[in-house]
């Protein structure tokens, strides 16, 4: 391992934990500071708290714009609900990651010997097994989240001079190439101890029987606790039955180096698992695990219930049966499907304004955004094993793609009442300005300011394209008109009080029985003309 003072100013070691050695209840674990130094073993209730991933969430964030409440939906990403193959699955990786160091404890005589190639031996078979189920159904993320209870590499320094890896989790190649995994091995490796394996065994002239043999000194060193290899149906692309060799490869790790295996893979890969692996678990006594749809049973309401807290419309929606129903029947107990399908019906909700969630959003949500996988779900509704062989596979959907799809409509939403905010906000900024300096110019003219700002809002509520020279001769025609028009109603009504008058006095004559002309010549309207004509 080299200088171990230098290996501790290595950048990687920012990640490693500090050997914390615990007494163990178990008999054959004590005196194994390999085992020692991992987490204590939980309990259920433990696991159950441990593994559970419980997103952010406020009921207050319900009220805040679209924008931020289509950012929050990514956050259903992380949300994980523990039921019991999870707690079953954690409890078979704490067993098999112990038992698988019991052949190789760094403080026996054998392993010490091993090390320095003075012993060749077999070791007692390690624990193994295999994860098979539909892709979405939530094999790697929960393996992702058990890891996690676990620290990636501890740092021995007494009574034991070692780094320890406790995992290392790969994937298999697409194109099922066991150079490229041998490669990404290295590399791994690399990245977690600071060491410099690919650039010593990992380049491409080398053989892959030589890189198989350096990755196995490499496992034994570094006390690699145990190897998942995930996305296994991958093998079936493998060429020059690239599939045997590396089956082959992984029973040489378990049953010569004891370090134990899991192996991760979609139904497709059953029949590679079922044969080629089937010698490497014989005895092992963990059992393969097989991952299909969940039942509408108590985990399934556990889940849903859960998830359904988390909800960012303006309405909050309570859970009923027909919804919890209709959930089940649009996602067929595929947890991926239905975390997706709750996102995607928040998001439809918040886009077009409705803003809650019902069972016909749902359905519309997965008829529409979910067209992919539909005939595969048809297929499991049916529950004919000849339909679900036409698709071994579910294909996982990608949430964030889904919801940055949405994302753009709301965002291209909010662009474009943000513009119409701001051309309103601009216009009306234009309008004081302009409005201020029109009524100023014709207050210069002698205008009356009242007058002035009567007419200068009048012209700004036309419509029309207006400058400032344009408004104010608008505005100037405006008040001419008005003023005008005030003119000629005045004549209009001293015309009609003068006819009134006459016509008063008129009548006023014909009561003193004279006659028009003697009344309005006795009131002064008319003038006698023989007075006109005297000089």
């Amino acid at each position: 391992m080299g200088n171990f003072n230098e290996v501790q100013q290595n950048p990687a070691a920012t990640e490693w934990k500090k050997a914390d050695y615990k007494e163990q209840q178990i008999p054959e674990y004590a005196g194994n500071p390999l085992i020692e130094a991992l987490p204590p073993i939980l309990s259920i209730k433990e696991a159950y708290k441990k593994m559970l991933v419980q997103p952010l969430y406020n009921e207050s964030e319900r009220e805040l714009s679209e924008e931020l409440r289509y950012q929050m939906l990514f956050r259903l990403q992380h949300f994980f609900q523990p039921v019991s193959q999870h707690l079953d699955l954690e409890r078979r990786f704490s067993r098999l990651i112990r038992t698988g160091y019991l052949s190789r404890n760094p403080l026996g005589a054998d392993e010490i010997r091993h090390l320095r190639g003075s012993v060749i031996q077999t070791l007692p078979s390690a624990s193994s097994f295999t994860i098979m189920g539909f892709s979405g159904i939530g094999k790697t993320t929960a393996i992702e989240r058990i890891l996690s209870l676990y620290p990636k590499v501890i740092l021995h320094e007494y009574p034991v001079n070692r780094l320890q890896i406790v995992w290392l989790k790969l994937d298999c190649p697409h194109d099922g190439s066991l150079k490229t995994l041998c490669m990404d091995f290295f590399l791994k490796v690399d990245e977690l101890v600071g060491s410099n394996y690919f650039e010593k065994f990992g380049k491409s002239r080398i053989s892959i029987s030589a890189m198989l043999t350096q990755m196995g000194r490499v496992a034994r060193i570094h006390c690699i606790g145990a190897l998942i290899i995930d996305e296994i149906q991958h093998l079936l692309t493998a060429r020059d039955r690239g599939s045997e060799k590396m089956m082959n490869f992984f029973v040489t790790l378990i049953n010569e180096i004891g370090i134990p295996i899991i192996l991760i893979g979609t139904m497709k890969a059953k029949a590679v698992l079922q044969q080629d692996f089937r010698q490497a678990r014989r005895g092992s006594g963990q059992g393969d695990m097989v991952w299909e749809n969940m039942k509408p049973n108590d985990d399934w309401d556990m889940l849903i219930e859960e998830m359904w807290k988390y909800q960012w419309t303006r309405e909050k929606t309570p859970l009923t049966e027909q919804l919890r129903k209709i959930m089940y029947e649009e996602s067929q107990g595929i947890v991926d499907i239905a975390v997706k399908l709750f996102s995607l019906a928040q998001s439809r909700a918040i886009e077009t304004g409705y803003e809650k969630i019902s069972p016909e959003l749902i359905q519309q949500v997965a008829k529409e955004d979910l067209k992919l996988v539909q005939p595969m779900l048809k297929a499991l509704k049916s529950g004919l094993v000849s339909e679900l062989e036409k698709y071994e596979d579910i294909m996982p959907m990608n949430l964030a793609k889904y919801l940055m799809e949405r994302k753009s409509k709301i965002d291209l939403r909010a662009t474009i009442q943000k513009k119409k905010e701001e051309q309103e906000k601009e216009r009306k900024e234009y309008e004081i300005t302009v409005m201020e300096k029109a009524i100023h110019a014709l207050i210069t003219l002698g205008i009356d300011a009242k007058a002035a700002e009567k007419a200068v809002r009048h012209v700004l509520g036309t419509e029309g394209n207006h400058n400032l020279n344009t408004i104010v001769m608008q505005a100037i025609a405006y008040i001419e008109q008005s003023v005008n028009t005030k003119e000629e109603n005045k004549k209009k009504e001293a015309k009609e009080v003068k006819e009134n008058l006459l016509a008063s006095v008129i009548d006023k004559g014909k009561k003193r029985k004279i006659s028009p002309y003697k009344a309005l010549l006795d009131a002064g309207y008319i003038k006698n003309p023989l007075n006109e004509l005297v000089m």
